[in-house]
């Protein structure tokens, strides 16, 4: 995997939580099945995708390990 690539997010990874300021698993939840182009990839791999199209903050992104990703059909 690397940057630009076309990515699908197929799960959410185990001990997310939700949060007052912070609702880190249900993002992800509302990101599961979706089509994501990945803008970076980290030193330890994963994958930095950008979500704004999901929650309506175009700055907002998260960080997902390969395990949770398939590659989306072009």
């Amino acid at each position: 995997m690397k940057a630009g690539d076309k990515v699908k997010l197929i799960g959410v990874p185990p001990g997310l939580e939700d949060f007052p300021d912070l609702p880190t698993k249900s993002t992800f939840e509302r990101c599961v099945g979706r089509e994501f182009i990945v803008a970076a990839v980290t030193e330890n791999g994963w994958a930095e995708l950008p979500i704004g199209a999901v929650t309506g903050n175009e700055r907002e992104k998260i960080y997902v390990a390969p395990a949770f990703l398939e590659m989306a059909s072009t």
